[in-house]
């Protein structure tokens, strides 16, 4: 069994240059204000050389978040608010890896990043540890716990999805019935071979969806119910409950892809990060009494 996460990933590969127009949307991906009555500390730190945002609210836990994006946009500072907000409300710490992005950066890159974050984590780190994120960060979210479980790396106490694409063969047939134009099946296949840059699709540390989940921790599975990954979702969710491992789904009607994220101060999405802190809360308490 490898002794380190570094051994199960394949070679680094040089990448293509992101067009104009990639570009020009990840630089639509604002930082967010972070409500500094939430009593949070944020800052910059790097772990294992990774520059990484952290939210501090306290020492509980620790929150790995892995941010969204298709794998080829997105920033940690884009997630200020949502990320102190589940601080505040947990006492945790929120770490937010500044991870490489594709096509400049195809799989593994990003994956390694989140990896060798995660690794000093697990090593430095006393309290319980959660992995999370969104659309394709929940997707890697998913992927570090698959590569955690066939190593000698401690293991996650708890995994957190906030819709997620865990499948990049883009086969559930919700791309065609999903109402939500937001993740289409053609801006995910789009995202996909910027990312793979022909590395297969079928590799559970792609899409784990397709892993084996007999070691997989307590996870909590949220999606919007107009969304193309629902099917995602529900995959893992079956998946969860053949393996016997404690998972909850909560599939939001007539909510699109990341709701939370993209109207935070709606009701739902106020409800959505309070279940969250809820999931991460008892994570501490399933801990402590071990």
């Amino acid at each position: 069994m490898p002794t380190t996460l570094h051994e199960l990933l394949p070679a680094e590969r040089v990448g293509a240059p992101a067009s104009w127009e990639l570009l020009e949307r990840r630089a639509k991906f604002a930082a967010t204000e972070i409500d500094h009555t939430l009593g949070v500390e944020a800052g910059d730190a790097d772990f294992a050389g990774i520059p990484c945002r952290t939210i501090r609210a306290g020492d509980r836990l620790t929150v790995l978040y892995l941010h969204g994006g298709g794998y080829r946009m997105g920033s940690p500072e884009a997630y200020n608010a949502y990320a102190a907000a589940l601080a505040a409300d947990t006492e945790a710490t929120v770490v937010l890896p500044r991870y490489r992005l594709a096509p400049e950066n195809p799989f593994p890159a990003g994956l390694r990043d989140a990896l060798v974050v995660y690794e000093e984590l697990a090593m430095t780190t006393d309290g319980p540890i959660v992995v999370a994120g969104d659309s394709a960060g929940a997707g890697m979210a998913a992927a570090v716990v698959v590569a955690v479980d066939t190593s000698d790396v401690r293991a996650p106490d708890g995994l957190m999805l906030l819709s997620p694409w865990l499948d990049l063969q883009c086969s559930s047939p919700f791309y065609e019935t999903a109402t939500d134009a937001f993740f289409p099946l053609a801006s995910a296949e789009s995202a996909r071979d910027d990312y793979l840059q022909g590395a297969p699709a079928g590799n559970p540390l792609v899409s784990p969806l397709l892993a084996d989940h007999t070691g997989f921790p307590a996870t909590l599975i949220q999606v919007g119910g107009n969304e193309a990954l629902v099917g995602d979702a529900l995959g893992l969710t079956r998946a969860l409950a053949a393996a016997n491992i404690t998972c909850t789904l909560e599939v939001i009607a007539d909510q699109g892809h990341t709701w939370p994220l993209i109207y935070p101060d709606r009701g739902v999405s106020i409800a959505s990060i309070e279940s969250c802190a809820r999931f991460i809360r008892s994570i501490e308490v399933g801990k402590a009494v071990e």
